[in-house]
């Protein structure tokens, strides 16, 4: 099987050296990303992507046949050393690659885009930088903040809060930030909030100094608090903010309606910067990511397992003396047709028989193979001679046909990535093949992830997996599980993550 050297070589056409661009991915909205940023992904060979700017890879198409490395950071997982990163972006583009260094933000601000040029540089390969949004002034406009103010705010500093204030490897002077007027915008502060807030509090900011923490910023989960400078580390916990956020200091962030320590419209949209996976069994977007959406959440779609014909069914033996045969979905019609192939026949071996939709789209289906069907509901109940595909109900007993077997997908690097880095606050689950396929394709699930099941069967699927259940609803169902999900969070009156 042909590894990452070998993809890379087949996709470069035979080219000697391959080239370096630095792309700023901007601060997480799709739409934010550069005109030459998006031309650059669509034409490379391989992506290298930080941990923020992998959701934007779903709203660009890739080359065929393009290598994604995931290298994302995180303060509390293992992360990728820049030095290993470096090595790689030169590696390939020594390959002959096109490679796409995706980072959020803007590459040289608080990016380490600079190390990666010159890594590049040293090593002989060019690297083009393409300027981003930074978040720095992005994320504080799309909550309504101006970092800049002509009656109050004349100057910006834009911080690293990486490492504490006082750290021997600081280079941030704490004391003149807090001894000036200046908006102070701190990136990656998130765990030294407690820290940063004593320093400038120290050096002589206001207690009563306006601050805003904008978590998630650009993204559908994106929250705002709002609070004041000696009260920023006990709403942070009360809030349970976690990064990536945007801190602004000054009081450019009071410019706002919004009362301090409050979290803008979690009353509302109760499920507003929670984050939640959705495993699928089917390949098509779900009523539950679409109905949690409706409540607020960054709901994130991934198929953990998809249907195939069940191959193992004697479908011409199981037809013989019904009269009707029930189908569920297009699924089971194309199931249907694959199966009467498997078994040496054709749609002429369903003649005489009965065909009925449980819906609109597998009437479609049947249409589109020039099949007719009638509605469900113009079947009797009584007969056993109707027969039932899959998971369609029906109110008398009857016999049932397997079509279709459930077969668990790839993994995706994407959704691994994240469930590794905390990036999850719940996990939804509408079926147990949904949680099986969970529990096979990423393993145990991060200990602090709230769970949620929509019924018995899939909470013991989920329990049987090793997965502690949160939630389950009182009565099984899309609408039930989602506000089972929404009760939780507002009762726990702290948001996940």
């Amino acid at each position: 099987m042909p590894g990452p050297r070998d993809r890379v070589h087949a996709v470069t056409d035979g080219r000697a050296t391959g080239e370096v661009w630095l792309v700023g991915a901007g601060p997480g909205d799709p739409g934010l990303l550069t005109v030459r940023g998006r031309d650059l992904l669509a034409k490379a060979d391989v992506v290298v992507v930080d941990r923020l700017a992998v959701p934007l890879l779903d709203a660009v198409p890739l080359l065929t046949g393009a290598e994604t490395v995931h290298v994302g950071k995180s303060a509390t997982a293992p992360s990728w050393p820049q030095e290993r990163i470096n090595a790689l972006l030169v590696e390939r583009a020594q390959a002959g690659a096109r490679v796409v260094r995706l980072k959020g933000g803007d590459p040289y601000v608080l990016g380490r885009g600079g190390e990666e040029a010159e890594a590049c540089a040293a090593a002989g390969v060019r690297a083009t930088v393409v300027p981003g949004v930074t978040s720095a002034l992005a994320v504080p406009a799309l909550a309504g903040i101006p970092v800049t103010h002509r009656d109050v705010a004349q100057e910006i500093a834009i911080v690293s809060g990486h490492l504490a204030p006082g750290h021997p490897g600081s280079t941030v002077d704490w004391p003149g930030l807090a001894a000036s007027r200046a908006t102070l915008v701190i990136l990656m502060g998130v765990a030294r909030l407690m820290a940063i807030a004593d320093a400038l509090l120290a050096g002589g900011r206001p207690h009563a100094t306006p601050v805003a923490v904008i978590e998630r910023g650009g993204t559908p989960a994106q929250r705002v608090l709002r609070t004041t400078l000696d009260a920023l580390a006990v709403d942070a916990i009360a809030a349970g903010v976690r990064s990536p956020a945007v801190i602004v200091v000054g009081k450019v962030a009071a410019r706002t309606d919004a009362p301090a320590g409050a979290v803008d419209d979690v009353v509302a949209r109760p499920l507003t910067g929670v984050r939640v996976l959705v495993a699928r069994t089917r390949p098509r977007p779900g009523l539950l990511a679409r109905r949690l959406r409706a409540l607020g959440a960054d709901a994130v779609e991934t198929v953990v397992a998809r249907p195939a014909p069940a191959d193992g069914t004697p479908l011409l033996a199981a037809l013989d003396g019904a009269h009707a045969l029930l189908l569920s979905d297009p699924d089971e019609v194309a199931a249907l047709v694959s199966l009467l192939r498997s078994a040496g026949a054709d749609v002429r071996a369903l003649a005489g028989l009965t065909l009925a939709a449980a819906g609109p789209q597998a009437a479609e289906a049947l249409d589109a193979l020039g099949l007719a069907s009638v509605p469900r509901s113009e079947l009797a109940a009584g007969p056993a001679t109707v027969i039932v595909a899959g998971a369609a109900e029906w109110p008398a007993p009857v016999r049932r046909v397997a079509l279709l077997c459930d077969v668990t997908a790839e993994p995706d690097p994407r959704i691994a990535e994240e469930l590794r880095h905390g990036d999850f606050d719940v996990a939804a689950f509408a079926s147990s093949t949904a949680a099986r396929g969970t529990a096979e394709l990423y393993g145990p699930l991060p200990p602090d992830l709230l769970v949620a099941a929509m019924g018995r069967r899939s909470a013991e699927a989920c329990e049987a997996a090793g997965m502690r259940v949160d939630i389950v609803p009182d009565e099984p169902g899309v609408h039930p599980l989602a506000a089972a999900i929404a009760d939780f969070v507002t009762a726990s009156r702290v948001l996940p993550g």
